[in-house]
């Protein structure tokens, strides 16, 4: 006998140990194209990558200030994420109240696959080849709206440097993201130091073909972040 195809909308709501919400999720197997693709973009932005059961599966966590971007990113997943972005509200150390948004998916092995692209130990890190076998213009673009930006934020700049925030990461990994960079995609990236942290400069000179390799992908509400 064919199992019924479960909805969405049938499990909205239903408790962690509903056997209607077990079967939903055993019916998923694996990511789309396009959201590994991104997902790679956005694990090497702000997106966290977890598990929860020592490795067995994993979850996406997100949290963002833009509304906008986090609704499109929890539609990209929208099978996997069963809760509407929540809106959080913090004070941060000057004082001022800052408002970020958070959603996550469910975990399952599916996202595994990502998993161990990127997390050893329990942290993330960079292997040497992630750029050649797995980064794509949609990761490009996914990873500039999460983490990317202008170099120059003078109103009147002509300068259509890109920076891409890679802090978080050690300088041989940067490093492993630069080489990659340029040769898979023919870029001219250097590392540039932001409080002795290394992040990805992209020079004016290649401003256009990074901009013709990642617009395809980008949202209108993220396109601010690019020179004008």
């Amino acid at each position: 006998m064919t199992m019924k195809y479960i909805t969405k909308q049938q499990i909205k709501n239903l408790g962690p140990n509903s056997k209607l919400l077990k079967q939903y999720k055993a019916q998923l197997t694996r990511l789309t194209t396009v959201q590994l693709e991104a997902g790679v973009g956005l694990i090497l932005g702000d997106a966290y990558i977890r598990s929860r059961d020592e490795g067995k599966t994993y979850c996406m966590q997100f949290e963002w200030k833009n509304e906008a971007y986090i609704n499109h990113v929890c539609k990209l997943y929208d099978e996997w994420v069963l809760s509407s972005p929540h809106k959080k509200v913090r004070t941060n150390h000057l004082g001022n109240e800052v408002v970020t948004w958070g959603a996550q998916t469910f975990k399952h092995k599916a996202f595994n696959e990502l998993a161990e692209l990127f997390i050893i130990n329990n942290n993330k890190h960079i292997n040497p080849d992630l750029v050649n076998q797995y980064i794509t213009p949609r990761s490009l673009a996914y990873w500039f709206m999460d983490d990317g930006g202008k170099w120059d934020y003078n109103t009147n700049s002509n300068n259509k440097s890109i920076v891409l925030n890679t802090q978080g990461f050690s300088i041989q990994e940067v490093q492993y993201l630069i080489d990659g960079l340029n040769i898979k995609f023919n870029l001219n990236c250097i590392m540039k130091f932001n409080k002795n942290k290394p992040i990805i400069f992209i020079p004016s000179d290649n401003y256009k073909h990074y901009y013709d390799l990642i617009i395809p992908y980008i949202i209108p509400e993220m396109k601010y972040k690019l020179p004008t």
